[in-house]
């Protein structure tokens, strides 16, 4: 890792060099999947993924008021 932008970035300097020593193998839970429980505040969608669950209740409002908006025409 050298400069840039004229400045040393120490943190990736510093994390390739742990990389390269092979501290990311020495992580218990290298190279598993996460555990369900670490993604418990995500809801799972097919094809997409993992979303927010904050997402789902935006999506869930949206809906409320278009049909709110609906009912009153």
């Amino acid at each position: 890792m050298g400069k840039e932008h004229g400045h040393v970035n120490w943190m990736d300097q510093i994390f390739k060099e742990y990389e390269r020593e092979g501290g990311l193998k020495n992580n218990p839970g290298f190279g598993k999947p996460l555990p369900e429980s670490a993604l418990s505040k995500y809801i799972r969608r097919p094809r997409i993924g993992f979303l927010p669950l904050w997402i789902k209740w935006q999506k869930e409002i949206r809906e409320k008021l278009a049909e709110l908006v609906r009912l009153k025409k």
